[in-house]
């Protein structure tokens, strides 16, 4: 992306020259054609400007898809009495977490409830 900037920059550098020489010459249409080019060129300088940043949040984005993705790996569920346990801590909503990735506590089922399953998930009532 650098070198696109830099050829830009080299091109508008050119472009100038070529205006101030034209001004030696009096012919209209080659005046003309330097002004569209010098416009053409700041466009594309904007623009790879703009795919810049473009880049610069995708690559973050991607890093914190690629670490979330890791962390999820080194993390391998295991499934007790209805209840995901990660690391040793737990247990955690099966279906939120296979959802949306989430780790969301499972607390117990009391009362009428307790019939449907022993945990019952605070987010998405799922009872295991």
């Amino acid at each position: 992306m650098a070198d696109i900037v830099s050829s830009i920059q080299v091109a508008l550098g050119i472009a100038k020259q070529l205006r101030t020489l034209s001004e030696k010459v009096k012919d209209a249409e080659i005046k003309m054609l330097l002004a569209d080019l010098q416009s053409e060129l700041a466009d594309a300088k904007v623009e790879a400007a703009g795919l810049k940043e473009q880049i610069a949040s995708l690559t973050q984005k991607n890093t914190e898809l690629t670490s979330r993705l890791e962390a999820r790996t080194r993390e391998e569920p295991e499934m007790i009495d209805g209840g995901y346990k990660i690391g040793g801590e737990g247990p955690y909503c099966a279906s939120c977490y296979e959802t949306s990735g989430k780790k969301i506590r499972l607390p117990r089922s009391v009362g009428i409830h307790a019939h449907f399953g022993q945990w019952t998930c605070p987010v998405c009532k799922n009872h295991s």
